[in-house]
């Protein structure tokens, strides 16, 4: 090493500094998340969700040097754009270049995760644990196959995250002052991809640095760097307000009722129960401390599952309020007029969604007695409380998550609170779970725990590998209606390539909430002519598309057969073998 390296290792460097066994660990995870990844086959020209938006974007700064936007997305996008646009000078245009650009984020990020957790106390097994679960979390393994903004919001947050830890495990006042300063300008900075990103300098810093206000100086750079980080804020936003065809979306809105507090309570009620289902692989650690929590706690854990289940069987909405609870990426969500599972899994019997919903619901209060239980002193700790202590831990995680939590409220008001928004939150549930088990029960969590992050793993994978082999055979259908003359405007194939198709027909879609220029947006009527079982989600938002054919998972009853052929394709999950029809409308 050089004198310079020297001289930053000894400034600079945490007290707990990585060693060379635990920089393999992160890497190990990270590449076989990138491995699993891959081997999905993420092959397919159409978008995956919103990302079809966004890769325009991209391809726009590419070609001019300019953010363009369309009219669809709701985030300014920021690095993320010229990131995007790297990848695709480099290899030029496709689906697939501005995809894979998300790889090495994705790998940074289980990477840092890794790290943040041995920073945090979390031994290395529990570590390599941690940051698979993330990995090959069903919400974070296919945003990683796509253009989507989640997953550059969330490395963006475990920088912080580790930047802030490192700051508190730091021994001088100068070191401490400088990862406050890596984590302020990666949170102002990375924050301009997905704005809930920007929680690390305007919450986190400030916590941090209120955490550490003994320490001479620290304190008075924090509120600097957050002073200048809401700063960087009003401006980003201020410019995003002025962007032609961008949506500006409010955080709040004034009316409350009676229906709104009830829809929002049931919301962020389901939004709870399925965040437990992600964090699945940790809680069942705690099923083996059963045992400890006393015969009281086995009657009230019995009383309340045993109510549960006789709720979801008997009550009529079994099928609403079993797993995985609100939709997008885990269950099979209506896009248009026909089914098109997100992650490739078709709907899954109602009563393993039943069994599955009520394992989750077991394991989440056998880990709540046993907390109680270590409370009271009736089970004693194994192991002695380290470096960071609890209340440092607080102050890192507990004021980002609240905010965190708060910006989620208005999304379950809105019933646009989708699962994989609870990706934010997961790194703290993971890194809190893993300290206490270490710390209450073992130092090492069983193998059950790692026996469900693989079964988590194999759904990602296979699901992943599905949603792209039903784009591939969804392309396929469409390539012989166009070969027949067919153009585009006159296809209906599912809200994604249905975006695309209107940006390349008329170049921005028709979204409400665009400001500017004030005159884009065009009231027009749906498609009433079709029942609403078969009305397409895009049909006011996409008005360059007609259609006279639609490319559909199963057959829809408001259509009927063409003269195209159906187009089968294989799939890793039940049914594997699957098809995708191309019907059109009935003669008037």
């Amino acid at each position: 090493m050089s004198a310079l390296g020297e001289t930053w290792h000894v400034r600079f460097a945490p007290k707990t500094f990585k060693s060379r066994h635990t920089e393999r660990d992160g890497l190990i995870c990270a590449c076989l998340v990138a491995a699993g990844i891959l081997i999905t086959y993420p092959v397919a020209e159409m978008g995956f969700q919103d990302d079809w938006s966004y890769i325009r974007t991209a391809l726009e700064f590419a070609r001019t040097g300019h953010f363009v936007f369309n009219g669809w997305a709701t985030a300014m996008l920021g690095w993320m754009i010229p990131w995007g646009a790297l990848f695709l000078k480099v290899f030029g245009f496709s689906f697939i270049a501005a995809r894979l650009s998300m790889l090495p984020l994705a790998m940074v990020t289980v990477y840092f995760f890794h790290a943040t957790l041995v920073r945090f106390g979390i031994g290395s097994r529990n570590s390599v644990f941690g940051a698979l679960t993330l990995g090959f979390s069903p919400v974070f393994f296919p945003m990683a196959a796509s253009f989507m903004s989640d997953v550059p919001g969330l490395l963006v947050i475990v920088l912080c995250l580790y930047f802030c830890v490192s700051a508190v495990q730091s021994e001088t006042s100068r070191s401490t002052e400088f990862w406050l300063c890596c984590a302020a300008v990666t949170g102002a900075v990375g924050g301009t991809a997905r704005q809930t990103a920007w929680l690390g300098v305007l919450v986190m810093v400030p916590s941090t640095a209120w955490l550490l206000r003994a320490r001479r100086g620290v304190l008075r750079a924090g509120i600097v760097l957050c002073l200048g980080g809401t700063l960087v804020v009003a401006a980003c936003l201020h410019w995003w307000a002025l962007q032609p065809y961008s949506v500006p979306e409010k955080i709040y809105r004034r009316t409350i009722n009676p229906f709104w507090i009830h829809h929002t309570t049931g919301t962020l009620l389901k939004a709870f129960l399925c965040f437990l289902l992600l964090l699945a692989p940790v809680l069942v650690a705690w099923l083996g401390q059963v045992r400890h929590i006393g015969r009281r706690g086995l009657l009230r854990i019995a009383a309340l599952v045993g109510i549960f289940a006789l709720f979801l069987i008997f009550s009529g909405i079994g099928d609403f309020w079993s797993a995985p609870w609100i939709p997008h990426l885990i269950n099979s969500v209506i896009y248009g007029r026909s089914e098109f599972p997100i992650l490739g899994i078709h709907p899954i019997p109602l009563w393993i969604r039943t069994v599955l919903s009520l394992l989750v619901v077991g394991s989440a209060l056998v880990f709540v007695e046993y907390s109680f239980a270590v409370r009271r002193g009736q089970v004693e700790r194994t192991n002695e409380e380290t470096r960071p202590t609890w209340q440092e831990i607080w102050w890192l995680l507990g004021p980002y998550f609240l905010a965190y939590l708060a910006l989620l409220v208005p999304r379950a008001r809105s019933e646009f609170l989708y699962d994989r928004y609870l990706l934010g939150l997961m790194p703290v549930a993971i890194i809190v779970l893993l300290r206490m088990y270490q710390q209450w029960v073992a130092p090492r969590v069983p193998v059950l725990s790692f026996a469900v992050t693989l079964i988590f793993a194999i759904v990602s994978v296979c699901g992943t590998h599905d949603w792209f082999a039903l784009n591939r055979a969804r392309l396929v259908a469409i390539r012989s209606l166009n070969a027949s003359g067919v153009p585009n405007t006159s296809i209906q194939a599912g809200f994604e390539y249905d975006g695309w198709t209107q940006l390349e027909a008329a170049g921005y879609v028709n979204e409400k909430r665009m400001v500017l220029p004030r005159d884009a947006y065009h009231e027009v009527l749906p498609q009433l002519q079709f029942a609403k079982e078969c009305r397409s989600f895009f049909s006011i938002d996409a008005t360059a598309i007609q259609p006279k054919y639609f490319v559909v998972s199963s057959p829809m009853p408001c259509f009927i057969p063409s003269v195209y052929p159906s187009v089968s394709y294989r799939a890793w999950l039940p049914p594997f073998h699957r098809t995708v029809y191309v019907q059109q409308l009935r003669e008037p």
